[in-house]
């Protein structure tokens, strides 16, 4: 198997639950379609044709931190029955997000072609909206690896439930006093789609868990240590 790695950072960044709406909670990292659309942005392609990267043989992992979170008052304006009228909504947001990106294939070119679209993106890169540009701090050459068994992850996202598959190592000697703690959340989210034009349906879901603080998994998932962490790969 073949990879990269992107070092990027984004001053705030919201990636939105698909099922909220006024209140627009956001996950703690980007999830695998939020990576697989960083891809398709850096090679200029729409969504439809970026999730076709996946089904391709495209895997990623993420590594990533921010700095905390904050709740955005966002004043907006929609049609309802043929009137314009002004409605709020609250986003979450994290800020100060350093992320670290891994993607992967068993196709070298696959990965030399991405990883020269992330030198010169065709698009602008985002963490989640808009609003939320990416600074790419720097673009890793492509390298050989295989996928090892891990047990040992923070800061990451892994493929599955795994809510009953870790023992927290969190050494609280090294924790700073107003960092909170969390244990690993797990979300059940999109993974494919189908497309009618413009619009877009969810096809299938599966259940990522998000990992904050050091974890010990009781049942190993594969993963590609790279740069002295873990990228388990989604």
């Amino acid at each position: 198997m073949f990879y990269f790695t992107l070092e990027a950072y984004a001053t705030t960044a919201s990636f939105r639950l698909p099922e909220t709406h006024t209140f627009q909670q956001t996950l703690p990292l980007p999830p695998v379609t939020a990576l697989v659309g960083l891809a398709g942005a850096a090679l200029g392609l729409n969504f439809e044709l970026a999730m076709g990267l996946r089904e391709d043989g495209l895997l990623c992992g993420i590594w990533g931190r921010h700095g905390g979170e904050a709740s955005d008052l966002w004043k907006f304006q929609k049609i309802k029955s043929g009137e314009v009228i002004s409605a709020v909504l609250t986003r979450e947001i994290l800020y100060d997000l350093e992320l670290h990106v891994v993607y992967a294939h068993q196709d070298k070119e696959e990965v030399k072609k991405l990883r020269k679209a992330f030198l010169c993106p065709v698009y602008a890169l985002s963490a989640g909206t808009s609003d939320d540009l990416i600074k790419l701090r720097r673009v890793g050459e492509v390298r050989e690896a295989r996928a090892e068994p891990c047990r040992h992850c923070e800061c990451t996202v892994l493929p599955g439930d795994h809510s009953r598959n870790f023992e927290s190592s969190i050494n609280l000697d090294n924790l700073p006093l107003r960092k909170p703690v969390r244990a690993p959340r797990v979300f059940l989210l999109p993974v494919s789609f189908t497309f009618n034009g413009e619009e877009r349906r969810v096809r299938s879901r599966a259940h990522f868990t998000f990992i904050d603080t050091p974890v010990t998994l009781n049942e190993p998932v594969p993963a590609i240590a790279a740069e002295g962490k873990v990228f388990p790969l989604l």
